[in-house]
C-alpha cells in the first residue's frame, strides 16, 4: 500500500534503490550528522566540477540504515514513479518549465552584459575617441598627399555622443542559445505527486553482516563516529569526534563465525598491524561469538620500552576488549569514555606489561617511514 508524506512526518526519508539507501535533503543530511553522528558518504557530483566536488545524495551504509531504522529515526521508502516512464502531461509540464527558465536566463544574461558595459563605459568612450583620432590623422595624411577619396572615408565626427555609443554596444549583445542554457537538477520531483511505498529491506543476512551491525552499534552507542573503512582495508574507521575535525583512531575489521580463521596465520596479522601502524591507527578485529555477541581484539606492533626500539613486526600485542549483544543488553565492555574498547593491561613479546602511558608511546612512535599525509580523514 502507498504511504504519503504524513506517515513519514518527523522521520528522515531514506530512498532504497537496488538495495542502497540514499538521503536527498540537505537538512536531513545535517540532522543525521549533528544529532545522530551518522556520516554516510556524499556520492553526487557537481555539474561543473564532477571530479573535484561531491554533493547529494548521501549514501548510507547498510549498518547505518538498520541502526536508524531500529532507533525509529528513518522511514525506508521506494518510489515507483521513478521506475515508470513519465506521462505526456508531466512531459509538457517539464518542457514548459524549461522554456520559462530559458527566457529568464536570456533576460538575466542581457542585464548582466548591460551592467558590464555601463561599468566600463569610460574605457569604451576612450577607445572610441582614440579610434576616431586615428581616422582623423589618416584623413589628414591622405589629404596632404592628394590621395583623399571622400567616398572611401566617413566624414569626421567632431563630438562623441556618449549615450549613442553605449546604446550601440548594448545592441550588439547576442542572446544565449538553448545549448548554453543552465539546467536545474532537482533533488525532488516538482511535478509528480510524492507517493511513497514502503521499501523491502532485510539486514543483516549472514554472520559477517551481523558482526558488522553489532560492531557498528556497539561503537556508535559509546559515542564514536563510525565511517566506511575500505580505503584502509577494513570495514569501518572509528573517530573520536566529527571526521571534519578528527583523524580516525581505529580500523575495524569484522569477522563472522566462519571467518575467524582468516587471521590464523601470523603473516595476516602482521600485514594488518603494519597497515595500521603506517597510518597511525590501531587495528580492531571484531568477531561474532556465541549468543550473537561481538568481541573486539586490538593489534599493535610491540615497542621495547627500555630502548624505544621497535620489535620485529611479528611480535604483536593483542587484547580482548569486551563484548556486545544486540539491543544493548548483556554488555560487559570497558566503560572508559574516550578509549572504551582498549584494556591497558597488555603484554609485549617478552611478557612485560606496560601501562596506559606506555601504550600511548606506541601511537606516537611511528618510525622514520611515517608519512603524515597517509593519515587521511
Amino acid at each position: 500500500s502507498a504511504v504519503d508524506n504524513q506517515n513519514c512526518q518527523g522521520k528522515i526519508v531514506v530512498q532504497i534503490i537496488d538495495g542502497f539507501g540514499y538521503v536527498w535533503k540537505v537538512n536531513d543530511v545535517i540532522r543525521l550528522r549533528r544529532e545522530y553522528r551518522i556520516i554516510g558518504m556524499l556520492v553526487g557530483s557537481a555539474a561543473r566540477h564532477p571530479r573535484e566536488q561531491t554533493g547529494l545524495p548521501l549514501l548510507l551504509m547498510p549498518a547505518e540504515i538498520q541502526l536508524l531504522k531500529e532507533e525509529g529515526v528513518v522511514s525506508l521508502v521506494e518510489k515507483p514513479a521513478l521506475i515508470n516512464p513519465p506521462s505526456e502531461e508531466v512531459k509538457e509540464q517539464a518542457q514548459e518549465y524549461r522554456d520559462q527558465s530559458f527566457q529568464q536566463q536570456v533576460h538575466i544574461f542581457k542585464k548582466e552584459k548591460e551592467k558590464n558595459i555601463l561599468s566600463f563605459a569610460e574605457r569604451i568612450i576612450a577607445g572610441k575617441r582614440k579610434k576616431m583620432e586615428k581616422k582623423a590623422e589618416k584623413r589628414k595624411k591622405l589629404k596632404e598627399s592628394g590621395q583623399l577619396d571622400t567616398s572611401d572615408l566617413e566624414p569626421p565626427i567632431e563630438e562623441i555622443d556618449r549615450d549613442a555609443i553605449i546604446q550601440e554596444e548594448i545592441n550588439k549583445i547576442q542572446p544565449i542559445t538553448p545549448e548554453h542554457q543552465v539546467l536545474q537538477i532537482f533533488t525532488q520531483d516538482p511535478w509528480r505527486s510524492e507517493i511513497h511505498q514502503p521499501a523491502r529491506w532485510q539486514y543483516p543476512d549472514g554472520d559477517e553482516n551481523k558482526c558488522r551491525l553489532l560492531a557498528f552499534r556497539s561503537l556508535w552507542e559509546k559515542g564514536y563516529y563510525v565511517g566506511e573503512g575500505s580505503k584502509f582495508g577494513g570495514d569501518y574507521l572509528v573517530y573520536l569526534g566529527d571526521p571534519v575535525s578528527y583523524h580516525a583512531k581505529y580500523i575495524v575489521i569484522c569477522l563472522g563465525r566462519r571467518d575467524s580463521n582468516k587471521f590464523s596465520r601470523p603473516q595476516d596479522i602482521v600485514a594488518k598491524s603494519r597497515l595500521g601502524n603506517q597510518v597511525r591507527k590501531a587495528v580492531l578485529i571484531a568477531e561474532l561469538v556465541e549468543n550473537d555477541r561481538v568481541k573486539f581484539t586490538k593489534y599493535l606492533r610491540a615497542v621495547n620500552n627500555n630502548s624505544n626500539r621497535r620489535f620485529p613486526s611479528n611480535y604483536l600485542n593483542s587484547s580482548t576488549t569486551g563484548s556486545y549483544q544486540r539491543g544493548g543488553q548483556n554488555r560487559d565492555s570497558n566503560p572508559q569514555s574516550m578509549n572504551p574498547d582498549v584494556e591497558h593491561h597488555e603484554h609485549d613479546a617478552e611478557g612485560q606489561s606496560y601501562s596506559q602511558n606506555d601504550d600511548k608511546e606506541v601511537y606516537d612512535d611511528c618510525g622514520d617511514d611515517y608519512d603524515p599525509y597517509d593519515d587521511e580523514m
